[in-house]
């Protein structure tokens, strides 16, 4: 996976630069199809703030979070949100494939009964 860290007029320096590298590889053991991530930090009126990109198979995730003076505040909280969003996505593709049928439905194939919409049709 292709990890970029940049700032954005910000020195981001080598042990920051660690950190961040670390913090995001964290996300790869969640979904192993991650193809790149962009951490860029920037400073803002005094804050710091912290942009994160992951791109994917076939998705795409974006977060901001603020940190008070801290960059490591700021690339700790950009990181727990990207990983909400990349939990929630691979929890929706996981349920969508493993849909089981309820019960009527196992029933009215075992009985061999047609539903009264399919009988109109």
């Amino acid at each position: 996976m292709e990890i970029i860290i940049s700032g954005r007029q910000f020195e981001v320096d080598a042990a920051l630069r660690d950190y961040a590298e670390e913090k995001v590889q964290q996300l790869t053991r969640e979904y192993s199809k991650l193809t790149s991530a962009r951490l860029v930090l920037s400073e803002e009126r005094g804050r710091c703030v912290a942009e994160g990109h992951l791109a994917g198979k076939n998705m795409t995730l974006n977060a901001t979070a603020r940190g008070d003076s801290l960059p490591r505040m700021a690339i700790d909280e950009v990181v727990e949100k990207l990983e909400r969003q990349l939990l929630k996505r691979v929890e929706r593709i996981r349920d969508h494939r493993a849909m089981p049928l309820s019960e009527a439905e196992l029933r009215e194939a075992a009985a061999g009964d047609t539903p009264p919409a399919a009988d109109k049709a």
